[in-house]
């Protein structure tokens, strides 16, 4: 005969109570993991619930009357049945779908979290992401109120205080839209560990970062002009690397983290095109390149990288050390080539989307910002006319 069974408690998992012998009840976890579709030899579609059991080391007295010390025994049983079940159910829905209880609330280092979040994030702007919680990172570790969360800080302290003082940051040292992309990253986590029951409330909620001059290029472009002025200056001791590269950025617009990793692959001789992956965006791109371009880089074996290029600083450095030897007052570095490349593409060509398109832009309303640079020429030139004396 079937022993009898019984819910005591209810949840996932709920605690059951099942006959046994002299006059007891054990108790027992059960868990719910949902349900199975199974099929018989004629094709037919059953579905079966699937559960999974754990023996508590609890019993209760199955009695009409009980005595005093008897109905102790039972409430003590059920008051240890019901700690351990919300126990369990902790830590099963923590394992099953990531959520955090309130209890466990306070001992969750955001930072672990995040790294955690980082790591399986599978999309292609996953590098912005972790740029994003570095940056946070950076200023809190920077700011003197906060840096006592730089080594650890849990959901309580990372209040909505904070992340406006670090979206005030960003705008601070980001340019274009740097700022609102850095920040929409990191509330894309805070949000999902949100989700999660990491925070009790978002406190990006009604935080925002604004763009300033979004339509106005802030980095220093090269004219035709001063780029003529660059290719005709040599000096001794000038690394032949930095200088081919970033003259190839200068006419096809790639950014370093590109041309760094560029090998002789990438390079079709016969069609005369350059085909790479973006690593900021993972698009692929193609872009023409001339005869004297082809020439310049030469050719080698398909794997070999075809710059060994040392640090971003670095390059930086012996570029601004080149466009001063050339006679050129600006603040030079590796990205205005990109920059200098969508300006004078734009300016020669009066073509939005071929311009897009060269830069590998997902949006023509990312290259606006050259449109901008032309009207600013126009004014140059308007400016430069002789005054009115009257």
């Amino acid at each position: 005969m079937a022993k009898s069974k019984s819910v005591l408690i209810s949840g996932n998992p709920y605690v059951e109570m099942r006959e046994a012998k002299g006059d007891r009840l054990t108790l027992r976890l059960v868990y719910n993991l949902g349900t199975t579709a199974d099929f018989d030899d004629e094709g037919n579609k059953t579905y079966r619930k699937q559960r999974k059991t754990e023996k508590m080391e609890l019993w209760l007295w199955n009695k009409k009357h009980l005595s005093p010390t008897e109905a102790e025994h039972n409430r003590q049983a059920k008051e240890t049945a019901r700690l351990v079940r919300e126990e369990r159910e902790r830590e099963f829905r923590t394992k099953t779908h990531g959520y955090v209880f309130a209890a466990d609330r306070a001992k969750i280092d955001f930072y672990e979290w995040a790294e955690d979040y980082i790591a399986e994030y599978d999309k292609a702007d996953k590098r912005v992401v972790q740029l994003a919680l570095k940056r946070f990172r950076e200023f809190v570790k920077g700011t003197r109120r906060y840096a006592l969360f730089s080594q650890r800080i849990t959901p309580d302290q990372l209040t909505p205080a904070l992340i406006e003082d670090f979206v005030t940051r960003l705008e601070k040292d980001c340019v274009g839209e740097g700022a609102h992309t850095l920040y929409k990253r990191f509330k894309k986590m805070v949000t999902a560990a949100t989700k999660k029951g990491v925070f009790v409330e978002n406190p990006c909620d009604g935080i925002v970062a604004h763009v300033e001059d979004a339509d106005r290029l802030k980095k220093d472009v090269l004219t035709a002009e001063e780029i003529t002025r660059l290719l005709q200056c040599r000096f001794d001791r000038q690394s032949e690397d930095v200088r081919r590269a970033f003259i190839l950025s200068l006419f096809t617009g790639l950014r370093y983290c590109d041309v760094k990793e560029l090998r002789y692959r990438n390079i079709n001789y016969e069609e005369q095109t350059l085909t790479f992956q973006q690593q900021k965006t993972r698009r692929t791109n193609t872009v023409p390149l001339r005869s004297d371009l082809l020439a310049m880089i030469g050719d080698g074996e398909p794997d070999t990288l075809i710059f060994h290029l040392p640090s971003p600083t670095a390059c930086n450095k012996a570029l601004q050390h080149w466009v001063s030897r050339a006679g050129i007052n600006k603040h030079i570095t590796w990205h205005c080539a990109r920059h200098s490349f969508g300006a004078n593409t734009y300016y020669n060509l009066k073509d939005l989307r071929a311009t897009s398109e060269l830069l590998g832009h997902a949006d023509t309303k990312v290259t606006q910002i050259y449109t901008k640079v032309f009207d600013d020429r126009k004014r140059e030139l308007v400016n430069s006319l002789p005054s009115i004396e009257e």
